[in-house]
C-alpha cells in the first residue's frame, strides 16, 4: 500500500482529515511531505488499517495514536484520563496572566496533567497536581516528567497541605441529563469519574470552592473551568472578590475566576 492508496482508503472510511492525522503519526512526517510522496510505500500499512478501523468503531483518535497537543506540547493520552480540550487552554491562559515568578500553583482534578505540565513549563513556579484517580495520576506523572511537578493522590484537598497563590481546576461538570446525551465516543471510552458532576453538574464545585479558601494565600486566585454558569454564584457566596466569567470559542461561559480577599 502506497501513501496515496492509504489516503484514499482512509478518506473513504473516516474522512481525509483524520486519515492524514493517523498517517502523520505513523510516519512522523508532515501533510506536505505525504502529498509530495504519494507513491512511497507505507511501511505501517497494517497498523494504519487497524487504526482506521478502531476510529470508525468510535474510539477517540487521541487514544488510538496515544498523544495529543495541548498548548504547543505533545502529551500522552489514553483512557486513564480525559482528552485535553481547547477550552482548557483558555483556562490556563487566564491563570498564566495572573501568575508571577515564584508563585505556588495547585491543580485539582489534574487528569492527564495537561494543566500542571503547561504551567510548569513556564518556569520558576511551584506546581502541585492532585487527582482522586490513581490511574489518572500515573498518566499525569508521565506527562509531567522532568518538570518538577509534585503529584498527590487525594480527594480534592484531603491530602493537601500548605497554601497556594493559585488554585486551578477543570473538575467533572456534566449533569446527569447531559451524560445521557453524550456521544458514544465519549461515553464508551472516556472515564465517567472525570465527566459526571452529579444531577446538576455542581457536586464538586460545592465542595471545592468554599474549601479552597483555606488553601489560598490572601490575594490568591481560584480559576475554574465550568459547565453550569451558577458556579459563579457559589464563588460570590463563598466570599471571593472580583469574580469574572470568560467565554469559550463558541461564546459559552466556560471559565470563572475570583480572588481571595487580601486580609
Amino acid at each position: 500500500m502506497t501513501i496515496n492508496q492509504a489516503i484514499l482508503r482512509g478518506t473513504e472510511t473516516i474522512g481525509r482529515r483524520d486519515a492524514l492525522l493517523i498517517l502523520r503519526h505513523l510516519t512522523g512526517q508532515t501533510s506536505a511531505y505525504l502529498m509530495l510522496n504519494e507513491g512511497t510505500p507505507l511501511i505501517d500499512s497494517e497498523k494504519f488499517l487497524e487504526y482506521v478501523a478502531r476510529f470508525k468503531q468510535g474510539e477517540p483518535l487521541q487514544y488510538i495514536i496515544g498523544e495529543w497537543d495541548f498548548m504547543g506540547q505533545t502529551l500522552q493520552t489514553d483512557s486513564r484520563a480525559l482528552i485535553p480540550r481547547p477550552e482548557t487552554e483558555l483556562l490556563v491562559e487566564e491563570a498564566l496572566a495572573f501568575l508571577k515568578p515564584g508563585m505556588a500553583v495547585l491543580d485539582l482534578c489534574t487528569g492527564s496533567g495537561c494543566i500542571a505540565a503547561a504551567i510548569a513549563r513556564v518556569g520558576d513556579l511551584s506546581v502541585t497536581a492532585v487527582d482522586i484517580s490513581a490511574d489518572a495520576l500515573a498518566l499525569a506523572k508521565e506527562n509531567g516528567e522532568g518538570l518538577g511537578v509534585h503529584f498527590i493522590l487525594s480527594d480534592l484537598f484531603s491530602e493537601v497541605g500548605g497554601t497556594f497563590d493559585v488554585i486551578i481546576s477543570n473538575p467533572p461538570y456534566i449533569t446527569s441529563e447531559e451524560m445521557d446525551t453524550l456521544s458514544l465516543t465519549v461515553l464508551d471510552y472516556e472515564p465517567h469519574l472525570a465527566l459526571h458532576g452529579g444531577k446538576d453538574g455542581m457536586d464538586i464545585y460545592r465542595r471545592l470552592i468554599p474549601e479552597s479558601l483555606q488553601f489560598l494565600k490572601p490575594g490568591g486566585a481560584l480559576f475554574l473551568e465550568i459547565g453550569p454558569a451558577a458556579v459563579k454564584d457559589i464563588m460570590v457566596a463563598s466570599g471571593f472578590k472580583d469574580v469574572h466569567m470568560k467565554q469559550d470559542y463558541a461564546g459559552i461561559n466556560r471559565i470563572v475566576y475570583g480572588v481571595k480577599e487580601n486580609v
